[in-house]
């Protein structure tokens, strides 16, 4: 049961919790000044992507109709191109 206890609190020390928040308190400040330098880069694609998405979904949605054409018109078919209705 000693032995338990001292790992853990060999593991939870003073200096390792604020090295760890050190730590990560060092890459959010690296990742808040990288992530400012790269914003304008990030400008254009939004615009052009929020534009795109704009233009795709302002299109009239044509239907397709499927025609199917015989071969050989029946009788009723040959009449009406002639004009013989």
């Amino acid at each position: 049961m000693d032995r338990t206890l001292s790992d853990i609190k060999r593991e939870f020390s003073t200096a390792n919790t604020v090295g760890c928040i050190l730590g990560f308190l060092g890459l959010t400040i690296i990742a808040a000044t990288q992530l400012t330098a790269l914003m304008p880069l990030l400008f254009a694609p939004l615009v052009c992507g929020t534009l795109g998405f704009l233009l795709y979904r302002s299109q009239i949605s044509n239907k397709q109709i499927n025609i199917v054409a015989k071969t050989k018109p029946n009788a009723s078919q040959a009449s009406m191109v002639l004009g013989k209705i």
